[in-house]
């Protein structure tokens, strides 16, 4: 298993910069995000190029890719071109959100319609679209998810237990159940969270949450199960909790992780 970080701690830092961070992580790639404010955006894809060629300067690489892109068009397609030329075959979309004040069925046909849109961009491309189980959207679980996807098969699955946490939970194995096996597996995002109480007895919230710190997530038993079930593909650690050194948050979730990648049993490729 490859450990990746999504970048998105980092902000808009120049490749080389972000390389070198990556590195001293103890990370063995990027899991980039592209989106305002960081160092590739919508506007400037071209920064793929220059990032992938810093990363490898450093032993590291592209792993996989982080978009906002929900539909097909001039933007979504310079970006999966400039994927396609680095050798970044799988990209994450974009949220199709859920609105409970709107119409369901409607949004979730519009959602299909834009989703295979994009899917066959991508495909021109040599490109294969992701979709991460995230709350807030059409696809909170795997169940979701599939039936968003109304049978397609050319869209891969980002299973992440830490974003299912904040609108419940769904057995790692039922996910896999659910969307066919780990060959439906294009990356499983790692972080953790924690429920509290804020006010009165029902008033609670889900708040994100150092990996050291454990929380709802049980991942030595879920990446032991992972391992057990031979998955090989990537895992991208994700740090949204508030820090001041955002550096050393990653670097410190990163030897968590690998730790427990040990203790689960796993090949990985140990920096």
């Amino acid at each position: 298993m490859r450990v990746l970080v999504l970048t998105k701690p980092f902000g808009p830092l120049a490749p080389e910069v972000l390389s070198e961070q990556l590195v001293r992580a103890g990370a063995d790639g990027a899991d980039l995000l592209v989106r305002e404010g960081q160092t590739v955006t919508p506007d400037t894809p071209e920064r793929i190029g220059e990032t992938a060629r810093a990363l490898r300067g450093n032993g590291c690489e592209i792993g996989f890719l982080s978009t906002d892109l929900t539909s097909a068009g001039p933007v979504a397609d310079r970006l999966l071109g400039h994927c396609a030329e680095e050798g970044v075959t799988r990209v994450r979309v974009g949220f199709y959100r859920y609105d409970a004040e709107s119409d369901y069925p409607a949004g979730l046909d519009r959602a299909r319609r834009d989703l295979a849109g994009l899917a066959d961009l991508a495909a021109r491309h040599g490109v294969r679209p992701v979709l991460a189980l995230h709350h807030g959207t059409l696809r909170p679980s795997a169940a979701h998810a599939m039936r968003l996807l109304d049978g397609r098969d050319d869209v891969l699955i980002h299973p992440d237990p830490g974003n299912q946490a904040k609108e419940g939970s769904e057995d790692w194995r039922l996910t896999l159940d659910t969307i066919g096996g780990l060959d439906r597996v294009g990356c499983v995002g790692v972080k953790n969270a924690l429920w509290e109480q804020v006010g009165s007895p029902e008033d609670w919230t889900c708040r994100w949450q150092p990996l050291a710190d454990g929380g709802v997530v049980p991942w030595p038993a879920l990446l032991a199960g992972l391992t057990g079930a031979g998955y090989t593909g990537p895992l991208s650690l994700h740090v949204h909790y508030a820090n001041d050194d955002p550096s050393a948050a990653v670097r410190r979730d990163v030897g968590q992780l690998r730790g427990l990648l040990a203790e689960a049993g796993a090949t990985t490729l140990a920096r």
